[in-house]
């Protein structure tokens, strides 16, 4: 209902605005929101005791995009090739976990939701944006570029073309560098990064067009989320303080 997408879009606010320092536009104090809300479902992980969404996520279906006339990531990409899916396409967009829940639990039942509603809609592709912070002129996002043009790139015929693409960076790479858990868990799914990045400088970051094509899903990962609800709760905490709503 408009209540609990509120509380997503509040959620959202506090973690791209006042933790990542997002210049985010909004009609109304403290929520973060766009055109294309009205049109997604939305999931979410909601603390029981307190009522406060602690994780979401939405997800832009093939006939919704087509009533606004493209998906969100055509914002920030020229990806002719999505018109040419056949079959069931959802995107997915605006993830976010509040901090005091990201220890694994947050994005496992996100996660386990997305896999049901995948499942229950027998999509056939699965599109979205990854987020790395580049708030590094770039040396973060191609240090871990490097690894993945080497493994895990879309064929030709499905790549797409930035908006804004990221200046090359000519630095050395970063020690150690972490690939943020979203993008991690679209390729252990078995997504494609549809090329380069592209950059959105109003939340400070750049973002990699992922597409999974269902053909090529890692099942054995797949099933790690599917019907996977409690065990992600106990991570966060007991069961029955934690539930997922769409």
């Amino acid at each position: 209902n408009q209540e609990e997408i509120e509380k997503t879009q509040r959620l959202r606010y506090e973690v791209f605005a006042r933790e990542m320092g997002a210049q985010v536009h909004t009609s109304k104090p403290g929520v973060e929101t766009d055109d294309f809300d009205v049109h997604c479902e939305h999931l979410l992980v909601e603390e029981l005791s307190t009522g406060r969404v602690v994780a979401s996520t939405r997800l832009l279906r093939k006939e919704a995009a087509q009533t606004i006339g493209r998906f969100y990531s055509e914002s920030e990409f020229s990806a002719g090739f999505i018109s040419g899916l056949n079959g069931e396409v959802v995107e997915l967009g605006r993830t976010c976990v509040h901090i005091d829940f990201r220890s694994g639990g947050g994005i496992m039942l996100l996660w386990s939701g997305i896999a049901q509603l995948m499942k229950r809609w027998d999509i056939d592709y699965l599109l979205g944006c990854a987020s790395v912070p580049c708030r590094d002129d770039g040396q973060l996002v191609q240090t871990l570029m490097n690894g993945l043009r080497a493994k895990h790139m879309s064929p030709q015929s499905l790549r797409a073309k930035p908006r804004v693409p990221v200046n090359p960076w000519s630095g050395s790479e970063v020690d150690g560098a972490i690939m943020p858990p979203l993008l991690k868990a679209y390729l252990r799914l078995g997504a494609w990064v549809c090329g380069e990045p592209s950059l959105d400088e109003e939340f400070g970051v750049a973002d990699l067009m992922v597409l999974l094509d269902m053909r090529e899903l890692n099942h054995r990962y797949f099933k790690h989320f599917l019907g996977r609800e409690s065990k992600a709760a106990d991570q966060v905490g007991k069961p029955q303080e934690v539930a997922i709503t769409a």
